[in-house]
């Protein structure tokens, strides 16, 4: 097994390799170094990139559900205030002459609103600062008091998610139609 190993010794002590194939075996380790170093400055700015774009995402979905949160408190707290109305009548085009401020259509395009629900009467309420009608409807099977907010879409509301919530005991359900934001709430 000597003899092995001190023949294979000789054999590779007496090969070499060209000079133009050590040069080129050099160059390519320069130029692993170098992608290497060149790789090692992208990844902190792409983890700064993808940290800042985390960062705005959820600051983006947070500011959205606050608002949410906020449009919804706001239409429940109101609703529980049971405040006189400006005007009574059944009827959505007497309301509209009586809120003449109003440059938008009271009268919800949801059929099954005009068919399930009696109007009372309205007032003028504000939703985050933006001007709102406030009408009174009784359920005409349960006769349960629900209160329907009719708002313009602004830029201060424009990112209020739909949908059904609940705050402080009062169930809200939020939609929108066109250009308006509507809020149905009941309960307490």
């Amino acid at each position: 097994m000597k003899n092995l190993e001190q023949e294979l010794k000789n054999y590779y002590r007496n090969k070499r390799l060209d000079s133009h194939r050590i040069t080129a075996i050099q160059a390519s380790v320069h130029e692993v170094g170098r992608t290497r170093h060149s790789v090692s400055y992208l990844i902190p700015i792409a983890a700064a990139i993808l940290l800042t774009i985390g960062i705005g995402l959820w600051v983006h979905i947070s500011t959205d559900s606050s608002l949410t949160h906020q449009v919804v408190t706001e239409i429940g707290d109101n609703h529980r205030q049971h405040g006189a109305l400006v005007v009574k009548s059944d009827q959505y085009g007497v309301v509209q002459n009586a809120l003449r401020e109003l440059d938008f259509p009271l009268q919800p395009r949801r059929d099954n609103l005009v068919r399930d629900f009696l109007l009372i009467g309205g007032k003028y309420c504000t939703i985050q600062g933006s001007q709102a009608a406030q009408l009174k409807l009784n359920h005409r099977k349960s006769q349960v008091i629900h209160t329907l907010y009719v708002l313009p879409i602004t830029n201060s509301i424009k990112d209020v998610e739909p949908g059904v919530y609940e705050t402080n005991g009062v169930q809200v359900e939020l939609w929108t139609d066109q250009l308006l934001l509507y809020g149905l709430a009941h309960g307490r």
